[in-house]
């Protein structure tokens, strides 16, 4: 089977893959999974998640019923942890026996819990696709997904993980995220942002596209090769609401999305890891700019570089942020990504081999949104307060590191993704202590007097 050409801007996110790991969950079993894989392979074998990729030709390839039935026995794996036998084993085990025989409510997530979702995570980001488009370990109550970020962006991603985690355990056929997604999706987008207001093609001309330049050539270097980690961070009960009653009080009409932002920023500072370039990389959904109940089902949240008047400033960023928007440059963005990325197809580049001695961190920061829709029907075995969500997308490039927010039932989940070749775990976990544990101090202690 010939299969489908990848799109364009699906194709340039090949080098990039995400992972989402989350727990506990009840009944979730590897066998459920591959049913529910099989089942919706059966009803769409045309999609891309339960295609070959081909990446080479960049091009999504069917298989066979038969052959994705045999797959399924290796893509979708259950993780034995810790080795049966071990001190580790034994104290898992006591841990486990202990939470089972206690009565009355929990009082916080339990530590054998973290250690599983981690190494979950941790076995995740260490195997690699192939020409698969995804694979799922189970451990314990906890089950992971990693994904090829040519599927689709985080949109696309929350949706499909849901489904794939929930259809076999609610005892329904899996459905796709966006069954009938718009056709020429970009083309629509600006026709109907453009076309209704041409001035607006003006004000795009005469706003400022800022670059993120590259770190001087002569710079002390070493040897560097990519090792994906990732940090996980969940606050306090509050800490959103709190945060929000701040910002209503300080910072009117300024979003909370903009204040976690510079909370970000500081806590990097803090940590002695100030970052290296004047502003940060920011995902934006361009669907905003379709129809009401148009959708997209693959990429279409371009990286927007910003640079506030100042970083540690939520309103600065904010709006820096409605302007960007405004003059509609994650349309423009997304064109010129296609354009780099039929140039890149006949002049391929090389992935980087060394990293600066000193080197500073170059961020990007999202904010996927609240994922209550997508996970709370999920058969979780804890209350809201107890529930995890670990994420780690691939970075950028050597010195890249991603900071992603979510929020679910009420509260912050913070993920910080980076490479331990290039940084100290331990300084990352800081860093995402310092934001989760109280995010309006870190503001309060550097937005302007």
């Amino acid at each position: 089977m010939a299969g489908r050409r990848m799109s364009l801007r699906d194709g340039e996110w090949l080098s990039c893959e995400q992972v989402r790991v989350v727990g506990p969950l009840t009944g979730v079993t590897a066998p459920m999974i591959r049913e529910t894989l099989i089942a919706l392979h059966r009803q769409h074998p045309n999609h891309p998640s339960v295609c070959r990729m081909d990446r080479e030709a960049r091009r999504w390839v069917p298989v066979s019923t038969a052959e994705y039935a045999y797959l399924m026995d290796s893509d979708v794996s259950v993780l034995v942890w810790p080795e049966p036998g071990t001190a580790e084993s034994v104290a898992v085990a006591a841990a486990r026996a202990a939470v089972e025989q206690r009565t009355g409510e929990r009082t916080g997530i339990e530590p054998h819990e973290v250690a599983t979702a981690e190494t979950l995570r941790e076995a995740l980001t260490s195997r690699g696709l192939g020409d698969r488009p995804l694979r799922v370990l189970v451990c314990g109550e906890f089950v992971g997904i990693r994904m090829s970020h040519a599927i689709g962006d985080a949109r696309v991603f929350n949706t499909l993980v849901a489904e794939i985690f929930g259809a076999g355990a609610a005892g329904r056929p899996p459905r796709l995220a966006f069954p009938r997604p718009t056709r020429l999706p970009l083309a629509r987008a600006s026709l109907r942002f453009f076309g209704r207001d041409p001035r607006r093609v003006v004000t795009l001309l005469k706003t400022p596209r800022p670059v993120l330049e590259e770190p001087p050539a002569d710079e002390p270097r070493r040897a560097w090769q990519p090792d994906v980690s990732a940090t996980y961070i969940r606050s306090e009960p509050g800490t959103l609401s709190a945060l929000r009653t701040w910002r209503d009080t300080h910072q009117p009409g300024v979003s909370a999305a903009a204040v976690l932002f510079a909370a970000a920023r500081a806590a990097f500072e803090e940590c002695g890891l100030q970052p290296g370039d004047p502003g940060m990389m920011i995902l934006v959904d361009a669907r905003r700019y379709l129809p009401k109940g148009a959708t997209v089902d693959g990429n279409f949240a371009p990286a927007q570089y910003v640079i506030p008047s100042d970083t540690l400033d939520p309103r600065a960023i904010h709006e820096v942020m409605s302007a960007t928007i405004a003059a509609g440059r994650p349309l423009s963005s997304l064109a010129l990504r296609d354009l780099y990325a039929l140039r890149a197809r006949f002049s391929p580049t090389s992935p980087p081999a060394q990293v600066r001695v000193k080197p500073s961190p170059q961020l990007t920061i999202t904010h996927i949104g609240r994922l209550d829709g997508y996970y709370s029907e999920l058969p979780w075995a804890c209350p809201p307060e107890y529930r995890m969500m670990l994420s780690a997308p691939t970075p950028g490039g050597p010195e890249a590191v991603t900071v992603t927010f979510a929020e679910m039932d009420g509260e912050l989940h913070l993920n910080v993704t980076f490479h331990r070749s290039t940084f100290e775990e331990k300084a990352m976990r800081r860093i995402g202590e310092l934001i989760c544990a109280d995010p309006v101090a870190l503001v309060e202690a550097h937005r302007p007097r």
